[in-house]
């Protein structure tokens, strides 16, 4: 296998991503490229395969890659797509192949070209680090538990780690600069500050999402369906539940129902009474004849939660948040993994406009103030509709009344004028800002 990161000028002699998910892994690539060795701690054991790993309980559930996503794949990992294809990843069209039933009707289907690819994350977990493992200047270190950071003595900067593995003593690791990968339970913010999470810091709204899923034996047109997925969307506040129904590589399908401020649906008869309750009766009738490949697993996401350090003021430098660390979407929507892709890929471009090491002190500033504009669509977008919804607490921003007004018109729009369909889609797939959805082209269509 080729060598991923060519010989670039080095910011530091060493750099540390804490924790191994898929965006440290996308980290540790970005990493390699500008310093001269990059250590990844990872509190997991060494996964057995393409298993899902067991401190990511929500490996278990269905994951789709955004067109985004896949795009800043290829560009970290030169054919990586590909790849993905020739070992078993469903291509599919994403407004021909998905029967999607939104906001009371069935979006008409046809070719549009715009490309998904579906697979595990186990399976492209496996994928991303093979590839990374071409990194000759990268190392995993599995067991390793980070309990804090260590700043220098006028706190200006974080110069090492503290970790322990195993049952053994804490062991301070230092480095020139750090990011944090360690997901939605990061202390980064608490061990930078001393203090806890506030709203200033902190911005989290309660959906109370919780979902189920199982696999199946068998895709969706082996057995003479005239789809290849199927998504049921929640219509807050009348309809909080969801279905949906995804292809998958070995010839498997994963069906997910769900609720927002509802129950996990844990036993095989809450499981078809949740299918049941849906509007349309498809999920119901697969799950029925489906041969089940595995048991039930359930997941529970209280809150979408964004952290904002770029509202702390004398910051500690040296240390980037990344992925659901920094922002925890809600899953419904399918962007954690692409907008994390996202992230590794303006953190590369805030390292590649650096002249030499010393800008590592203070590239959080302007990593954090990118990040904010790179996460605000997606986050409101979610939470535009999350909001119809009384029950879901929270300030509502001005101007949300307007939006839930004309994201309704583009949703019933959608489902029967194709151009709509497709700009909804690229808006959704983060491959075009959301302006794409204000274009004259699609407004005059809102008016008919």
């Amino acid at each position: 296998m080729a060598e991923e990161s060519a010989e670039v000028r080095q910011l530091g002699r060493r750099a540390v991503v804490i924790g191994g998910s898929i965006a440290g892994m996308l980290a540790a690539r970005v990493l390699s490229e500008t310093f001269g060795e990059v250590i990844v701690l990872e509190a997991d054991q060494p996964p057995e395969g393409m298993l899902p790993r067991k401190r990511v309980p929500q490996g278990h559930h269905s994951h789709l890659l955004l067109l985004s996503g896949q795009q800043v794949l290829d560009r970290l990992f030169p054919g990586f797509t590909g790849e993905l294809v020739a070992a078993g990843s469903v291509e599919t069209d994403f407004t021909g192949d998905m029967a999607w039933y939104h906001f009371g009707e069935w979006k008409q289907r046809f070719r549009s070209g715009l490309r998904n690819l579906q697979q595990t994350r186990p399976f492209l977990e496996w994928h991303l680090r093979r590839r990374l493992g071409a990194c000759r200047n990268v190392t995993v270190r599995y067991g390793a538990i980070v309990e804090g950071l260590v700043l220098t003595p006028g706190g200006d900067y974080v110069s090492a780690v503290k970790l322990r593995e195993g049952r053994g003593g804490t062991e301070e690791l230092s480095a020139d600069f750090f990011v944090d990968a360690s997901g939605a339970g990061s202390q980064s913010l608490q061990w930078l500050t001393g203090r806890e999470p506030s709203a200033e810091t902190t911005e989290s709204v309660r959906i109370g999402l919780c979902y189920a899923t199982r696999y199946y034996h068998g895709r969706p047109e082996d057995k003479g369906r005239p789809w290849r997925n199927l998504l049921i969307s929640s219509q807050l506040p009348e309809l909080p539940g969801f279905g949906v129904i995804l292809s998958y590589e070995d010839g498997k399908t994963g069906v997910t129902v769900g609720s927002y401020l509802g129950e996990a649906a844990a036993t095989e008869e809450a499981f078809l009474k949740q299918a049941q309750s849906l509007p349309q009766p498809h999920v119901y009738d697969y799950i029925r004849e489906a041969e089940p490949l595995g048991e039930i697993r359930t997941y529970r996401i209280p809150a979408q939660q964004r952290r904002r350090p770029d509202r702390i003021s004398r910051l500690p430098g040296r240390l980037v948040m990344l992925g659901d660390a920094y922002c925890r979407f809600d899953p419904i929507y399918g962007q954690g993994m692409s907008v994390a892709a996202m992230e590794a890929e303006l953190l590369q471009r805030e390292l590649s406009g650096l002249a030499n090491g010393s800008g590592l002190d203070t590239l959080h500033r302007r990593y954090y103030r990118e990040l904010v504009k790179l996460t605000d669509y997606p986050w409101e977008a979610a939470l535009t509709e999350a909001f119809r919804h009384p029950a879901i607490p929270g300030d509502r921003p001005p101007g949300l009344r307007l939006k839930q007004w004309l994201t309704t018109k583009i949703y019933r729009a959608s489902a029967k004028d194709e151009l709509v369909y497709t700009r909804l889609v690229q808006a959704m797939n983060l491959t075009h800002a959301q302006s794409v959805l204000l274009h004259p082209s699609v407004l005059v269509r809102l008016l008919r």
